[in-house]
């Protein structure tokens, strides 16, 4: 018996040692998914721009509550591919978002068909742009919560859609802003103003010029007849004067030649 229990506790701690061996080596062969998709992820956020702005559709964790991954997943996966074909075909990061799409699909495929639910939801969703760190945050988290669930619920009822209101408070931006936007409006206003006042201006003056071109010429035409019936009778009277002379003249000729006869 004594033997018997030896040799049961040497194969126990021969299989130990065994699995400890081959099970380490083949888990450092095969990697952990999750480590793997986040270190993917820190790659690809250090690769793009801080600055840049990915856009995104999604419902926030509070709306869609147990449903919020089968909310997400579709838009989320679009999201991707239109950030994937930003980067040419050799990429490293189109291959490493096309990695975590993979992914995505998987998951997608496993959670049945989502029309239905998505439609009774349709009114939560928001379009936003994001910065790449919190793009990332925001796919990091979705991944993680995803490959933790094993059952992705379907009993969720939509809340209210949100009706929309008018602001009743507005905050020191909104009315500095509205503040320049009447100024601007005001400046505009007054030039279009004295713009149009000047224009009709200079048509006036535009119009009483061309009134003033046919009175001038009128005005022309009565000093040019004048002038020519003064330069007429001035003629005339010239003409009166030149004749009477010349027969005063000839009127005194004819007694000088019957003195030179009688002489």
């Amino acid at each position: 018996r004594d033997k018997s229990k030896i040799r049961t506790w040497i194969r126990v701690c021969v299989q130990l040692l065994l699995f400890i061996v081959f099970g380490g080596q083949a888990l450092e062969f095969h990697g952990n998914p999750v480590t793997d998709d986040i270190l993917k992820l820190t790659i690809l956020r250090q690769n793009i721009p801080k600055d840049y702005k990915i856009p995104v559709r999604y419902i926030p964790r509070e709306e869609g509550g147990m449903c919020w991954v089968k909310l997400n997943v579709f838009y989320l996966e679009e999201s991707l591919k239109d950030l994937s074909h930003k980067f040419g075909n050799i990429s490293t990061n189109r291959k490493d978002i096309s990695i975590i799409i993979q992914m995505l699909q998987g998951s997608r495929i496993k959670m049945g068909p989502l029309d239905p639910i998505m439609l009774d939801f349709q009114c939560h969703y928001r379009d936003e742009r994001w910065a790449t760190a919190s793009y990332f945050d925001y796919v990091k988290d979705f991944l993680t919560e995803t490959q933790q669930l094993k059952e992705f619920s379907d009993d969720c009822d939509p809340p209210p859609c949100p009706t929309p209101q008018l602001p009743t408070t507005t905050t020191a931006t909104q009315l500095e802003s509205i503040g320049e936007y009447k100024h601007h409006l005001y400046c505009y206003y007054h030039y279009f103003y004295y713009l149009i006042d000047f224009s009709f201006q200079v048509l006036e003056r535009s119009l009483l010029s061309l009134l003033f071109i046919p009175l001038l010429a009128i005005i022309f035409l009565l000093v040019w007849k004048v002038l020519r019936s003064r330069r007429n009778m001035e003629d005339r009277d010239q003409t009166r004067v030149e004749d009477g002379l010349f027969a005063a003249a000839e009127g005194g000729a004819g007694p000088l030649d019957a003195d030179v006869s009688e002489t």
